[in-house]
């Protein structure tokens, strides 16, 4: 069975769990439409590094809608796109910019554990762009898939508009970047 395959079972099955310990609180709860089940948010990503002789600074945004299976149980997608300044200094001195952008989809299950505390699991694919140098010693532009499966828990302020923090791990780290595999993310939901 293929790490995809292992992530998404997973998720389901983290969510058949959850869901299954609390339906006997949706059964005495009226039926409700979808526009009152939805909720919205989204993230906001920064980032600094400088690494043999290359520097980068990224800025991103990360929509996203939660369904409320449950009053503490949520599903639903994540979408990214983060635009990326490298800058690389190739062996002659001469220098070398590069402007990516990454792009990134992911399905995620937020669960409220008391109301300002939530668990968080997600399983993520985005394109990865680094720099490095060619044999000549000429920076170039390499992308490739990553898939991301991140834990952790987070706080929001509460409330029908709130902020967030949260803090995930993400398991699939294969350490072949210097990307950390733990992620602070911060930002703003709308009904969470």
């Amino acid at each position: 069975m293929s790490a995809i395959s292992k992530v998404l079972v997973f998720l389901i099955m983290f969510t058949a769990v959850i869901d299954t310990t609390t339906a006997q609180n949706r059964r005495s709860e009226p039926t409700t439409s979808l526009g009152e089940k939805l909720w919205y948010g989204g993230n906001v990503g920064l980032g600094f590094q400088s690494f043999n002789n290359s520097s980068s600074f990224l800025f991103a945004l990360f929509p996203m809608v939660g369904y409320k299976i449950t009053d503490n149980l949520s599903i639903g997608p994540r979408v990214g796109a983060a635009y990326q300044h490298l800058r690389s200094t190739a062996r002659d001195g001469t220098i070398y910019k590069f402007n990516p952008v990454e792009i990134s989809g992911a399905i995620f299950s937020r669960v409220k554990v008391i109301p300002q505390i939530f668990g968080h699991i997600e399983y993520e694919i985005a394109t990865d762009k680094q720099s490095f140098q060619n044999a000549n010693g000429i920076p170039q532009i390499a992308s490739r898939s990553v898939n991301n499966f991140y834990i952790g828990a987070g706080y929001t302020s509460g409330g029908r508009i709130a902020s967030e923090i949260s803090l995930l791990y993400n398991v699939l780290d294969d350490g072949t970047t210097l990307n950390s595999p733990l992620v602070i993310r911060g930002g703003f939901t709308y009904r969470f």
